[in-house]
C-alpha cells in the first residue's frame, strides 16, 4: 500500500480569531499575532468544517455529447461552534449591538444585526505541525440555534461566508507541515 502514516492529520488543538478587515496577518506559524486578533475562546470538540457551493452548467453538442462544463456562483463557508459567551462572540453574533458594565452588572442591548465583515484566522495543531488559515475578509452569515438548557452546553454555531479578494484569493493556508513542502 502506498502512502505514509505520518501524513494524515488529526487536528488535536485549535484556536479561532477575529480582527478588523485589513489587520496585519501572519506570514508564518510562529510569530505572535497582532493585538487586534481576538480569540473567540473555547471551541466545540466537533471542530471546524468548510463547505463549498457553486452552480455548474453542462453544455452539449448536437447529438448529446458533453463538450464543456461552466461554473459560477462559487461560495465558500467555514463553520465553527463557540462555547463561550464572551465579548468577541457577542460581537460576532450580534453585530451593531452594545454592551456596557456598571457596578459589576453588564447590560447587553441587542439590535437588528448589521453587516460587519471581519478578518478571521483558524490555527490548527497536530503535534509539532501547525497550520494557520488566514481569511482576509469574511462575515458571520448565519448563527445556529442557541440552546439554553441544564443538560446541554450553551453554544454559538457560526457560519462564516468567505469573500474573495480582487485577485479571487479566498484564504491563505500557512503551515510547517513537511508533506506540504513544494519542491522545484
Amino acid at each position: 500500500m502506498a502512502g505514509d502514516t505520518d501524513n494524515p492529520r488529526l487536528w488535536e488543538g485549535a484556536d479561532f480569531y477575529a480582527a478588523p478587515v485589513g489587520t496585519t496577518a501572519p506570514t508564518d506559524v510562529e510569530t505572535a499575532l497582532a493585538a487586534a486578533w481576538l480569540a473567540v475562546g473555547l471551541l466545540s470538540e466537533d471542530g471546524a468544517s468548510e463547505s463549498r457551493d457553486q452552480d455548474s452548467t453542462d453544455h452539449y453538442a448536437w447529438g448529446g455529447k458533453l463538450v464543456r462544463t461552466t461554473k459560477s456562483k462559487h461560495k465558500r463557508t467555514i463553520k465553527v461552534t463557540c462555547l463561550e459567551d464572551n465579548l468577541v462572540v457577542f460581537g460576532l453574533t450580534n453585530p451593531g449591538s452594545t454592551a456596557t458594565t456598571t457596578g459589576g452588572v453588564t447590560t447587553r442591548t441587542i439590535k437588528v444585526p448589521k453587516s460587519d465583515p471581519r478578518a478571521f484566522l483558524l490555527e490548527l495543531r497536530d503535534g509539532e505541525v501547525t497550520k494557520r488559515r488566514v481569511i482576509p475578509k469574511g462575515e458571520v452569515s448565519e448563527v445556529g440555534e442557541v440552546t439554553l438548557s441544564d443538560s446541554e452546553l450553551q453554544a454559538f454555531e457560526l457560519t462564516i461566508t468567505i469573500y474573495p479578494a480582487a485577485d479571487d484569493t479566498l484564504y491563505l493556508d500557512i503551515t510547517d507541515d513537511p508533506q506540504a513542502v513544494v519542491t522545484p
